[in-house]
């Protein structure tokens, strides 16, 4: 064998036996595979507090329509589109309410009146199975709840996701990939005593 065939082979050797750029190797797919598991972790409770934010706003508006205080304040003379921006309002930052975790032009709202506690209006889906949008009919609604009837408000949030690849477990989704998160609340209205210009 001639010099030059040597000093290829022991080159080819070298170049076989040495490790300096493993780690560097290593760390480029290990990394990738843990940014994505944190991105994970990171919408799931950013999902979880947007819910618990929403839980908390709907708490707001239930309260203000189960005592009859937000019937009063918003009399039948305002619209239902009116009315609805009221009770978004007061969710997004009015009376205790606030939402921190979501943006309020992402809030949808709406308050149906019921037979019973026995219904299935609060478990419907705000989004469209078909479209992947929001449903027609949902946030449009105002019926003013009366004394002593059954109520439904329902709220849903349109949350953009960091990551929305990674995120379709489970969870009614638009088509944009943004993630719906959604609140009800049934309740029998109180007794209120409604003033002159408001209540229903």
């Amino acid at each position: 064998m001639s010099r030059p065939d040597e000093r290829r082979s022991a080159g080819r050797r070298s170049f076989i036996r040495d490790e300096g750029g493993a780690y560097a190797i290593e760390f480029a797919f290990f990394g990738s595979l843990l940014i994505a598991v944190m991105l994970i972790l990171i919408q799931y409770a950013v999902v979880h507090l947007a819910r618990q934010n929403l839980n908390a706003s709907l708490q707001v508006a239930t309260r203000a329509l189960l005592t009859g205080s937000f019937q009063n304040a918003n009399g039948p003379t305002l619209t239902q589109a009116k009315t609805l921006e009221n009770l978004r309002a007061m969710m997004c930052g009015g009376s205790g309410g606030s939402a921190v975790f979501f943006r309020c032009e992402n809030l949808k709202v709406d308050v149906q009146m019921v037979q019973s506690f026995n219904n299935t209006v609060w478990s419907q889906s705000a989004v469209d199975p078909g479209t992947k949008n929001w449903r027609r009919d949902f946030g449009l609604a105002y019926q003013c709840p009366k004394k002593q009837t059954y109520a439904v408000v329902r709220a849903a949030v349109k949350l953009p996701l960091i990551a929305p690849l990674f995120f379709k477990l489970g969870i009614d989704s638009f088509k944009d990939g943004a993630a719906v998160v959604q609140s009800a609340s049934v309740f029998k209205v109180e007794p209120f005593e409604s003033n002159l210009t408001g209540g229903c």
